[in-house]
């Protein structure tokens, strides 16, 4: 026999307020457990005429019957959880294949309805959002629809307000990540009105808190970013969910770089570094891993900036990816190149840009010609120097990035063919860059100004 429901579950059962997720597995031991079934009783006490409190037998033939009728309802649920579970991987699998929405539209014999289908639609949602912010979109957006047309008797009007909450807090972040921040303010502004008119479900409360900081913090309010971030911290430390609560301090620590709080930074993504589970996300702790490198370098403290890489190099190397094993090669190369160890940091830059460009990954690799630039120009090597910033000028065009990042290039881009580049103003697109790679928002401010 499983451990039994403490009395309160047994209660909130007994008064169908149980949430869904919980209620098959309660419904199961009750319907084995006679001690838990005569615990159950009482709780129908109210429902019984004057006239069959007495005698006994009555009584007990009337609990019996509500508690089938409870068992009955608890099978039916049951098996709507089955078909809903079928349904989800069914949409999945058909999203999966590719050709996004529309495609999935087009399929005739497939009622596009129900929690299973929301599921669905949710996942591959947020699985494509640095793929393709679109698709991100309109997945989204056709969930909101869904989640409308849940029918309460299957779910209860409680959890149809906790799935309308959720369905609009992805699709503000689907606005957010597609830059239409004026819509992502809308969605999210539905997304907390459905949230007060449900359940109170404290996991839905961290993760659409989760994702407005994520609004919060491209608008670049920091101060209320942090705020929403202080709430997901200590929600998911009171359901002991560390690993959670450690990626919101991770998440946390970029806002604190991004106001140039180096300092605060690395003692946060240190503190979440420790909470999170690596094998239940290796790509957050490889950002990280990452990112708290970058700190140390961002501090010019290139030693331990090296000191951290090799502490952490055994776990990287059994994560495997390339991409992710290109950016630990460029950190490499930029610690060799603090440190002055120009031939290395010259080789590790010229394998980067190359990897970059096998990846078809261009604005990376322009970025890796400019690092690349900076050891030629060290190397008193102009001409080459001035090839690479020229190459990688032509490839920022092209990929009409935006206007801030655009303007510091061509005016780099134009020094250098007149022969007048210089070391300092190389250094200093290059530090705007990088900055900029992580945080478009960013400002280019030359030095002096």
């Amino acid at each position: 026999m499983s451990e039994h429901p403490t009395s309160a579950e047994l209660a909130t059962f007994a008064h169908g307020d149980l949430p869904r997720r919980s209620f098959p597995r309660i419904a199961r031991h009750v319907l084995r457990c006679s001690e838990c079934r005569a615990l159950l009783a009482p709780h129908y006490a109210h429902l019984l005429p004057a006239e069959l409190i007495e005698p006994l037998p009555d009584r007990e033939r009337v609990y019996d019957g509500l508690l089938d009728r409870a068992f009955a309802i608890a099978r039916a649920t049951k098996r709507q959880i089955q078909r809903e579970e079928a349904q989800r991987r069914r949409i999945s699998a058909l999203l999966a294949q590719g050709g996004g929405l529309e495609s999935l539209l087009s399929q005739e014999n497939i009622p596009l309805q129900g929690v299973g289908v929301l599921q669905a639609l949710l996942d591959h949602s947020w699985a494509i959002r640095h793929e393709n912010p679109g698709e991100m979109v309109k997945l989204a957006r056709y969930a909101v629809e869904v989640a409308k047309r849940l029918n309460p008797r299957q779910c209860g009007s409680l959890e149809q307000a906790d799935w309308q909450a959720r369905a609009w807090g992805e699709l503000g972040n689907a606005h957010r990540a597609a830059d239409d921040l004026d819509e992502a303010e809308r969605a999210f502004g539905f997304a907390f009105d459905f949230l007060v008119q449900g359940t109170g479900d404290p996991r839905l409360k961290a993760k659409l808190y989760d994702l407005h900081a994520s609004y919060y913090g491209t608008r670049r309010q920091f101060t209320l970013a942090f705020a929403a971030l202080e709430v997901v911290y200590e929600t998911y430390e009171e359901l002991g969910e560390s690993h959670l609560s450690g990626r919101a301090l991770i998440v946390k620590a970029v806002y604190s770089f991004y106001e140039g709080r180096a300092d605060e930074a690395l003692q946060l993504n240190k503190f979440g570094l420790g909470l999170i589970d690596v094998e239940r996300d290796p790509d957050l702790f490889c950002m990280a891993v990452h990112n708290r490198i970058l700190y140390f370098l961002d501090y010019g403290q290139y030693r331990e900036a090296r000191i951290e890489l090799f502490r952490y190099q055994a776990e990287l190397s059994k994560l495997g990816g390339r991409v992710n094993a290109i950016k630990m090669l460029w950190l490499r190369a930029r610690i060799s190149a603090g440190l002055q160890e120009w031939s290395t940091a010259e080789q590790a830059f010229l394998e980067v840009k190359s990897s970059w460009q096998e990846m078809d990954m261009k604005l990376a690799a322009a970025l890796a010609s400019l690092e690349l630039a900076l050891i030629r120009m060290r190397r008193d090597s102009y001409s080459e120097a001035e090839a690479l910033v020229l190459e990688a000028a032509e490839v920022f065009v092209n990929l009409r990035l935006q206007r801030e990042a655009i303007g510091a290039v061509m005016v780099l881009r134009d020094s250098f063919k007149r022969k007048l580049g210089t070391l300092e103003h190389l250094e200093d697109v290059v530090d705007f860059l990088r900055r900029w790679h992580m945080d478009p928002n960013t400002k280019f401010v030359p030095r002096g100004e």
